[in-house]
């Protein structure tokens, strides 16, 4: 075929001028075509395109067929797994939210119950702590109660050994006092130095009981009343005036400036046995220690 085109000795004319050779290029291809067909005189026979250049497009056809196939089955395939994605995320969502609503109620119960057992041991609290208070209020006036009798019954040695020994000298215990009942007989300035130098006075009488006691003992003796510092003032020897007196019918009368006082146990009645008497006569005595 090639032969063709170049046996054509005519195709371009040398003799022509540059620009109109450009200018007829493509009447000059056109007619190189047309010596380039075959001619039945050429013994060349036109042949018909070969039917195996359509395989290929089959094979792409069923290839891109196959390939939609697959692309569907997977976008299928792709839908079913995410439908049954979203519903397992819905049950598990689901699943969470009873699970969370669950947690929630049985927190609040929880929470009550805290609340509750929290309160009582608080209440309780506050109860142990009264409780503690008040026995530790208890616990003190115990341990002043305990400090007071200790004193006390130190105060009750101490009399019991005072009293003792005063006793096995003579003297008499009555009502938290001691009496010291004289042998012998003076005035009542000599007796009442004697009760001082034993440490003690002339009796003071302080009550009706006293007054008895006296009076049992059948004496008649100096007790420390006088007049002496101011006529028909009495006073006892500690400077406190009488307040309640146990004198005998008609007295005191002062005869003969009788400006001390004696028990007189030759009285029927106890408590009316006191007579005034001139001090510088002679009695018996009694003296009086507190114990």
């Amino acid at each position: 075929m090639s032969k063709g085109v170049y046996e054509n000795p005519d195709g371009f004319n040398n003799d022509e001028p540059d620009a109109m050779k450009n200018t007829n290029i493509d009447g000059q291809l056109y007619s190189n075509v047309g010596a380039f067909k075959p001619s039945p005189r050429d013994g060349i026979v036109a042949s018909e395109p070969d039917s195996s250049g359509k395989r290929p497009f089959l094979v792409a056809a069923v290839f891109l067929g196959l390939l939609c196939v697959l692309l569907l089955a997977g976008i299928i395939g792709l839908s079913v797994y995410y439908n049954r994605a979203i519903k397992d995320s819905e049950d598990k969502r689901n699943n969470l939210s009873q699970s969370c609503s669950l947690y929630k109620t049985n927190a609040t119960a929880e929470r009550d119950q805290l609340q509750t057992r929290y309160n009582n041991l608080t209440e309780e609290r506050d109860q142990l702590q009264t409780r503690y208070n008040n026995l530790t209020e208890e616990r003190d006036q115990l341990q002043t109660r305990y400090n007071n009798l200790t004193e006390e019954k130190g105060h009750i040695q101490l009399k019991l050994f005072v009293i003792e020994q005063h006793c096995q000298e003579g003297w008499r215990y009555f009502d938290s006092s001691l009496y010291f009942l004289s042998t012998e007989k003076k005035t009542w300035e000599e007796s009442r130095q004697d009760c001082q130098g034993r440490g003690a006075d002339l009796v003071i009488i302080n009550s009706r009981e006293e007054q008895t006691f006296l009076f049992n003992l059948h004496l008649r003796a100096w007790i420390g009343l006088t007049d002496s510092v101011t006529e028909g003032i009495w006073k006892w020897v500690d400077g406190t005036p009488l307040t309640t007196g146990y004198w005998g019918k008609g007295q005191p009368d002062d005869y003969g400036q009788e400006d001390c006082v004696e028990i007189y146990y030759g009285q029927d009645d106890p408590v009316k046995t006191w007579n005034d008497e001139n001090c510088h006569k002679y009695h018996d005595w009694i003296c009086e220690k507190v114990v």
